[in-house]
């Protein structure tokens, strides 16, 4: 070795090494952080709301009622203030609540999934774990339900308690209004009945 560099292989097998290992760590654990950890496996029992969902913990048998972190409910009225009243509209006029209660059942219907939380300050103020679920998906990397939902619409972010994921769920917000999926379809809505009473 001349120069204290290291030779080509040694360097070749470093990164080789360095993929595999980022490949078997759970994605979970790399996109949440060491802050959180994986409080159990589940199974849904109840889904109160789109972002409210009691579940089976298959440790203990004990059914767990759990917030869904950074998720928004369309049926809020007092968090839906801050997306325009003519997505609110739309939410009532085309019952998008039950749409969005449809859409997680969907997501979690018949499955072991796992639920993640902070290693601290792990419980709302109505008790309710908060927490993310990860859903498996066929040997690839979990799907994030918390994210599912802001992505496809069928809810909205909020920061009601502190998550690690606000900014990338911003980003999932901002390209679901952008094209305009789920509660989002409120804003071309509108737009069409503006144009309709021309």
């Amino acid at each position: 070795m001349t120069g204290g560099g290291m030779p080509g292989a040694v360097l070749w097998n470093c990164a080789l090494f360095v993929a595999i290992f980022l490949q078997a760590v759970p994605s979970v654990a790399w996109g949440l952080g060491p802050r959180y950890s994986l409080y159990g496996k589940a199974r849904l029992v109840e889904i109160e709301a789109p972002n409210v969902v009691k579940m089976e913990m298959l440790d203990g048998k004990r059914t767990t009622p759990v917030r869904l972190l950074g998720v928004g409910s369309p049926h809020n009225r007092d968090r839906t203030r801050r997306i325009g009243s003519e997505v609110v509209l739309f939410i009532q006029k085309h019952q998008l609540w039950e749409a969005s209660r449809t859409y997680v059942r969907s997501l979690l219907q018949g499955k072991v999934v796992e639920v993640w939380t902070r290693k601290w300050d792990r419980y709302d103020d109505k008790n309710r774990l908060l927490a993310y679920i990860m859903v498996p998906a066929d040997g690839e990397r979990p799907l994030d339900l918390n994210a599912e939902i802001i992505r496809n619409g069928m809810g909205f972010v909020t920061r009601d308690y502190v998550h690690v994921t606000f900014a990338s769920y911003r980003q999932l917000e901002e390209d679901a209004r952008k094209h305009q999926r789920g509660l989002w379809k409120g804003i071309l809505w509108k737009q069409a009945s503006l144009t309709r009473s021309r």
